[in-house]
């Protein structure tokens, strides 16, 4: 009794942790919203809510994410109705996005609703990994472990306060894993089924997520070996993963001429590129792994070497996922941190299992006098790889809560700039009230020749480092882009440069 209160008091320590680092700043930007994503989902998923049309007439991404984002939407109406703020859906106001990153929320509260969802799959994503470690390893400390790193994990607390699809990929993909672990080790037809409709909703979060299916093929064959493709529940299983995805992806039959034209564009757009987020993405996701987990990720490889001797089958269905899909998003030209999140987690349970392990190992150590050193440098290894993720999350939430340029410069232009003036931004900026001023918004400003501002009788433009910036921290890669905004700041007029919080935005005026 003593030992489940024990248990029962550390997950809940742990929970409550995981908690506080994603509450910390989720109402980072608001009433304004800088992220370039979420203003997009928060409309598509209003959109189903108020019209109850379930084609969302997108499909970069799946479609189950926009579904979970639009149901939540009924408690959030229906609670407002009962208190006099709304009559009907319409009364849910939509966001202004004047440009990318550029957008206002008249209602708050509906950005937090979308962060709150969220959030909700960022904290059982860290009861799964709890379950995971406890589950395959039969030792409760390794689940401990387990969920605490990812409860402190930088880019799963980060992604877990935003609107975006990747922290239910993760989520989905370890429910996967999961019912994985309970094929391996029992192999009971209802958790094929159970582990098909979650391999579908892995792939209907993103797709993506899709190349979760080696876990259950990889299951099956550890448990049946030779006789594996005799077995009916494979195919049970297989039949379950379509109908999860389609089931919450119908437009891709039913709307299939938009849902192809979407998904290939998608495909192409990672395969050809995206500025500033392009190019070497084997040595920028070996960078992010250290930024992000400095000793974590080095012990997850040395817990792949060392399960393989030790337990080889527990190893290889958790190791198989994550060594394809690096793989897998190594070759592709565009690379970021939201890609990578999905195989974090299973990282995490081998790092959490060596990191476990290797006492018992220790503790047994000849001669005699090593084992107390030994035990010590693991020990201090354990406390470095713990101290760099929660170091860094706590440093990214205190970034989110220190006021940058974008906001200083907003109230600059509302106190200096002239009622009425024609003002231009481009993606990232401040975001300039539309009722005092007409504004019109750019992905690039260097979409047009600097003349080209001057005959469109523009007064002011604003430009923002969130996206020159990256052509100038890469000249060589981008030397014609960083031309051309060589080219408009030699034309206009500079009015003021604002650097706070790290962030630049530069305001120029028509000569």
């Amino acid at each position: 009794m003593r030992r489940v209160n024990r248990e029962s008091i550390l997950i809940s320590i742990i929970f409550l942790i995981a908690l506080l680092l994603r509450v910390w700043a989720a109402d980072y930007d608001l009433p304004y919203i800088y992220h370039p994503d979420e203003p997009g989902y928060i409309t598509i998923s209003q959109n189903i809510f108020k019209t109850g049309d379930l084609n969302p007439h997108f499909f970069n991404y799946p479609s189950l994410f926009f579904y979970i984002n639009a149901l939540a939407y009924v408690p959030y109406y229906l609670f407002g109705k009962l208190v006099g703020v709304f009559h009907s859906p319409n009364d849910i106001l939509p966001v202004t996005s004047l440009a990318m990153g550029v957008t206002q929320a008249p209602m708050p509260t509906t950005v937090l609703l979308g962060r709150a969802v969220t959030m909700c799959f960022g904290m059982g994503a860290v009861g799964l990994a709890y379950l995971i470690g406890k589950r395959i390893t039969s030792r409760t400390a390794v689940g401990m472990l387990t969920a605490l790193i990812m409860a402190i994990s930088p880019a799963h607390v980060w992604h877990s306060r935003l609107i975006t699809p990747d922290t239910f990929v993760m989520f989905f993909s370890l429910a996967t894993l999961l019912a994985a672990i309970l094929i391996y080790q029992q192999g009971k037809t209802w958790q094929y089924i159970v582990a098909g409709i979650c391999v579908g909703l892995t792939a209907s979060s993103k797709y993506n997520g899709g190349l979760i299916i080696l876990l259950v093929l990889m299951a099956h064959l550890l448990r049946y070996g030779k006789a594996a493709l005799k077995q009916p529940n494979l195919y049970l299983a297989v039949l379950f993963c379509g109908i999860g995805f389609f089931a919450t992806t119908p437009y891709a039959i039913l709307d299939s001429t938009k849902f192809l034209a979407d998904l290939k564009f998608e495909a192409q757009h990672y395969a050809s590129g995206h500025a500033g987020m392009d190019g070497n993405s084997l040595v920028w996701y070996l960078n992010y792994m250290w930024e992000t987990g400095t000793g974590l990720y080095p012990l997850a490889v040395a817990g792949i070497v060392y399960g393989a001797i030790r337990h080889p089958k527990e190893t290889v269905l958790l190791s198989i996922f994550p060594v394809a899909y690096f793989a897998f998003i190594s070759n592709f030209i565009v690379r970021n941190d939201r890609t990578f999140l999905p195989l974090a987690a299973f990282l995490f349970v081998l790092a959490a299992w060596f990191l476990i392990e290797l006492p018992d190992k220790f503790r047994t150590l000849q001669p005699e006098s090593l084992r107390k050193p030994a035990l010590a440098i693991l020990a201090g290894l354990a406390l470095v790889a713990l101290a760099q993720p929660i170091s860094k999350t706590i440093a990214d939430a205190r970034s989110l809560e220190t006021v940058n340029s974008r906001e200083t410069a907003r109230v600059w232009i509302d106190n200096n700039l002239p009622p009425g003036a024609k003002v231009a931004i481009e993606s990232y900026a401040p975001f300039v009230d539309p009722s005092r001023f007409a504004v019109q918004g750019f992905v690039r400003m260097i979409e047009n020749a600097p003349e080209w501002y001057s005959e469109q009788g523009f007064d002011y433009l604003v430009f923002s480092q969130g996206i020159y910036g990256r052509f100038y921290r890469e000249p060589e890669r981008y030397h014609n882009e960083k031309s051309q905004y060589d080219a408009l700041f030699e034309y206009f007029n500079p009015v003021m440069i604002l650097t706070d919080g790290d962030y630049e935005i530069r305001i120029l005026s028509i000569k």
